[in-house]
């Protein structure tokens, strides 16, 4: 049984292709660098949650986390 959850928790190297490619998409759909974005990190981990609900389209996935980003920065621009 731990085996299984061990597999289920674990990435392989395609699926962190895939999620790279999607954070290179999103961020240049967002207009930002990859490198030095502030939110990289918050940007990441909404890749890696859109991933492990079953999307494997690296283009969908940056498309989904480029619109919640865009959302999440104009939501706390409005509160600062």
């Amino acid at each position: 049984m731990s085996l299984h959850l061990f597999e289920q928790f674990t990435y392989s190297e395609d699926d962190w292709y895939i999620m790279q490619d999607a954070h290179l998409k999103a961020c240049e759909l967002l207009g930002l660098d990859p490198v030095s974005y502030k939110n990289a990190d918050r940007l990441a981990r909404t890749i890696m949650n859109i991933f492990d609900g079953g999307a494997r389209d690296f283009q969908i996935i940056a498309s989904i986390a480029a619109h919640r980003e865009a959302m999440l920065d104009r939501q706390f621009a409005t509160y600062h």
